[in-house]
């Protein structure tokens, strides 16, 4: 019999647990919480984890689990603490939260920039200069997106075109053609397209290609006062260059959900800036997030359990 570990910790209630248990019949399921003797005590035999915490997923945990576990499941999006060689070599499929974050990052994203673009940063910091820049209109102005094909990035591009942006989206994967995006770029035309926007969303998954890849290089490549938001990973900015691009005036502002180390210091000059913007990491929850996780969780429950292809299978040596 299929045996699946679902992990209380990832936002599964009990109406949740108990709709899959009647959904798909004939499984052993074990529910645990989130703590690693739950876990680990419990993993010997399971064919599928869902939702264990990223700090408890080792390498001691792959071989706990082994050779039974064939399916592990990360309710978010980014999943950069998964690859690990013990993980990466083997047969077990990784699945992630990947586009079904899209609309809750992608509003938070606009509230980053009009935040900034409207001055609303001063206004809310209560830091404000004797005279104010002039806001920012959006209308004309030009969008560089970061991961622009991904389930986050072309909710980002949809919205900025209804504010009458050009967009730009830039991947290493082809972006599905549609109305809102005006051209689209390899990543390896990233310093190309830098000098020409004056929004720069970073809304790609941090893999060892987009790892430091906002480093001194990339800002000084922008536009002098373009905009910076950051709704990915940290770890892809060097946070150092990012400060000095903004105290040197190369940049307007910077919206940041996500910084690198993270949380900030709080003596930190990022945090006294007023024409910065931070949040704690908080993009990704919104009033259906979960509803939306749970029923990605349900597709592939029922997918697994029929030796049907997964939804949302990470590439685990491409990292996304």
């Amino acid at each position: 019999m299929t045996k699946i570990m679902l992990v209380r910790s990832t936002g599964l209630n009990q109406r949740m647990i108990d709709e899959v248990i009647s959904t798909h019949r004939g499984v052993d399921y074990v529910v645990v919480e989130d703590s690693k003797g739950a876990i680990y005590d419990k993993v010997k035999g399971v064919s599928g984890l869902i939702g264990c915490p990223r700090p408890l997923m080792k390498a001691e945990l792959i071989r706990e689990a082994s050779p039974t576990l064939r399916w592990i499941h990360s309710t978010g999006a980014g999943c950069e603490s998964f690859f690990f060689k013990e993980l990466v070599e083997s047969d077990i499929v990784l699945t992630n939260g990947k586009i079904i974050q899209g609309p809750e990052v992608a509003d938070h994203a606009l509230a980053l920039l009009l935040s900034l673009t409207r001055n609303l940063c001063y206004y809310i910091s209560g830091n404000k200069p004797d005279t104010l820049p002039r806001p920012v209109e959006l209308r004309g102005k030009t969008a560089a997106v970061i991961g622009g094909g991904g389930g986050i990035g072309l909710l980002i591009a949809e919205r900025v075109s209804a504010f009458g942006m050009d967009v730009i989206a830039i991947d290493t994967e082809y972006v599905h053609m549609t109305s809102f995006i005006r051209q689209q770029a390899d990543a390896s035309r990233l310093m190309e397209i830098l000098p020409i926007a004056d929004v720069v969303f970073m809304a790609a998954p941090e893999t060892y290609l987009s790892h430091n890849l906002f480093n001194h290089t990339a800002f000084n490549a922008m536009k002098k006062g373009a905009f910076f938001v950051n709704i990915s990973r940290g770890p892809t900015v060097v946070t150092d260059d990012l400060l000095a691009a903004l105290r040197e005036g190369k940049l307007a502002g910077a919206g940041l959900d996500v910084t690198n180390p993270e949380p900030l210091p709080e003596d930190h000059p990022l945090r006294f800036m007023s024409n910065v913007v931070l949040t704690p990491h908080v993009a990704g929850p919104s009033d259906w997030n979960r509803q939306r996780s749970f029923d990605l969780i349900l597709k592939n429950i029922g997918r697994f359990i029929s030796d049907t292809p997964l939804l949302n299978v990470v590439d685990k040596r491409r990292q996304y």
